[in-house]
């Protein structure tokens, strides 16, 4: 097995970032490839961990989560080592709540990015107010609402 990425590889990745769920039968015809080959492909990504996983792209506004935002948090290194907590720690702990997307560790003036999709204002008020503001290793977030979201 090859351990580097070719063409062939690229044109069963690009379809499958479109469609996770199409058989190998179907990305054999659209690229010409045999269905073995692309069985092939498909399992040698998987084990190089190009592909970590398939998934869906859950429509969020049909589950009523019409409210995309993001929080933007500033840390206090001296209560998260107080707390004997590492960024990690409070990054695994807000992944928990099911309305979180995602939450990146980045640099700037903020330590901490929170994608969220939640019902209403209320949701994100009770979730700023009354779980993040509990966590004495927050300092500051800032809040900022998505216009216009798929």
């Amino acid at each position: 097995m090859k351990d580097y990425i070719d063409e062939k590889d690229k044109k069963i990745l690009e379809i499958l970032q479109e469609n996770s769920s199409l058989s190998s039968y179907k990305i054999s015809k659209t690229t010409l490839i045999p269905v073995t080959t692309v069985n092939n492909r498909i399992k040698k990504l998987k084990k190089l961990r190009v592909i970590k996983k398939f998934t869906v792209d859950i429509d969020k506004k049909k589950l009523g989560l019409n409210l995309a935002v993001y929080i933007f948090i500033t840390l206090s290194r001296r209560e998260l080592k107080e707390e004997g907590m590492k960024t990690k720690d409070l990054i695994r702990l807000i992944k928990k709540n099911p309305f979180v997307d995602t939450v990146e560790n980045i640099t700037g003036d903020t330590d901490v990015v929170v994608k969220m999709h939640l019902k209403d204002i209320g949701d994100l008020n009770d979730y700023v107010v009354n779980v993040l503001s509990d966590l004495r290793s927050i300092e500051k977030t800032r809040t900022a609402i998505v216009l216009e979201h798929e």
